[in-house]
């Protein structure tokens, strides 16, 4: 057997003859490294929605994508012998790798944005069906040297397919940015503040992914991938601060620095806070679920959104659990009732169109700013406001329960 220090020279050899070689493999493990750090964090935070999840299934796929990488590099100067089976699965892996990577980003990013195209699982299967075609074709050209990769000689030579399979995987990230900049129209100003980290992600993609595959020897994706999930990971954290990552509309912090700036600035005396809270919440999720209960609070955060869109400009905002805060101007006191009743139409209206399994009923409280009183302040508007809403659930229980009798 060869000693230990023969095999590490000789290694060392073919790494500095190749030129390239240690580069790309110290990229590539850097990269893995920081990628599975952003995946532990993933794996530990508290917000495991829907987006979140599909986020660190990119991640994974991601951490294989580099660690590929390095065993393409070995196969490459012939650390590991360089055969007809070997190159092509280091090859075909790290083109499945990112293609795969392509899908999940347009999932992840449509799943953020509470888009209708991952509304179901048919629609799902739908997009994602060129992903199974090129999946299709790589396990196929194994058999078939001349349809994905040439391996025939010293150099890769692309296949018949394999323009044809590199424009699907492109068009998952050219779709992303293309859908989150026609929703930008209909966005809220905190989604829109979303729309670049959402359109330049996928961007990345598709400006890097054509340059590693003009020159795969050059770490052009792996350095992107990580720079882009920091940046993903760094706008969320930021929103974690101001949007509530359920609803996605803003939280109580923003709430409080929003009414803190309106007090500073003056002008309050048509000021109002309305509190709305979802009847029976706990009820439905002890009947059919949390995820059911997840869907309610959604339901009603884009019924307000909608309200706020199309009828009032105002402040909605999620306050706790199932509490929502509206902030708004009023004038009268018809126009506060209107206000209200509005509201009721609006959450009654969505939650029949999103076919939940119960109705959907939100009980409303309001209180209005008066200099020199307990509304002076923003704790003693809240307060008031959620007051009136509990006689209002009270009240309604208590001729719920007579009627029953």
């Amino acid at each position: 057997m060869l000693p230990l220090s023969s095999i590490w020279s000789d290694t060392l050899a073919v790494f500095t003859n190749s030129g390239y070689a240690l580069l790309k493999i110290e990229a590539h493990v850097v990269c893995a490294a920081v990628l599975i750090i952003l995946f532990c964090r993933q794996q530990n935070s508290s917000d495991q929605t829907e987006a979140r999840l599909a986020w660190s299934k990119l991640l994974f796929i991601q951490i294989l994508y580099c660690i590929a990488g390095v065993f393409r590099v070995l196969v490459d100067v012939e650390i590991i012998p360089r055969a007809y089976i070997s190159q092509w699965l280091v090859t075909a892996g790290t083109f499945w790798l990112f293609g795969a990577m392509c899908w999940l980003v347009f999932e992840y990013i449509e799943l953020y944005q509470s888009s209708n195209l991952m509304a179901s699982r048919a629609k799902r299967m739908m997009i994602s069906l060129p992903f199974w075609f090129n999946t299709a074709m790589i396990a196929i050209s194994a058999f078939f040297p001349g349809m994905f990769v040439d391996f025939s000689g010293r150099e890769m030579i692309h296949g018949t397919l394999y323009p044809f399979m590199m424009f699907l995987n492109f068009a998952y990230p050219v779709a992303a940015v293309i859908l989150s900049v026609r929703r930008r129209s209909r966005m809220t100003r905190y989604e829109r503040d979303t729309v670049p980290v959402m359109a330049i992600y996928p961007a990345f993609f598709m400006i890097c992914g054509p340059l590693q595959d003009i020159e795969w020897r050059v770490p052009f994706l792996c350095y992107v991938i990580v720079i882009s999930d920091i940046f993903v990971y760094i706008s969320y954290a930021d929103s974690l601060v101001s949007v509530d990552p359920l609803t996605k509309i803003p939280n109580r912090n923003e709430l409080i620095r929003v009414l803190a700036e309106r007090m500073k600035q003056g002008e309050l005396e048509s000021l109002h806070i309305f509190a709305a809270d979802i009847d029976r919440l706990d009820d439905v999720n002890s009947r059919y679920g949390r995820q059911e209960g997840d869907r309610v609070l959604v339901t009603v955060a884009e019924a307000l959104k909608k309200f706020q869109a199309e009828e009032h400009p105002c402040q909605v905002s999620r306050y706790y659990g199932d509490e929502f805060i509206l902030t708004a101007d009023i004038s009268d006191a018809d126009e506060r009732e209107l206000f209200a009743e509005h509201i009721r139409n609006y959450v009654s209206n969505a939650a029949m169109t999103a076919g939940l399994p119960c109705r959907v009923r939100v009980n409303i409280g309001w209180a209005k700013y008066e200099p020199y009183s307990r509304t002076e302040t923003i704790s003693g508007l809240i307060e008031e406001a959620e007051k009136m809403m509990h006689e209002e659930r009270e009240l309604r229980r208590f001729n719920g329960s007579k009627r029953g009798m």
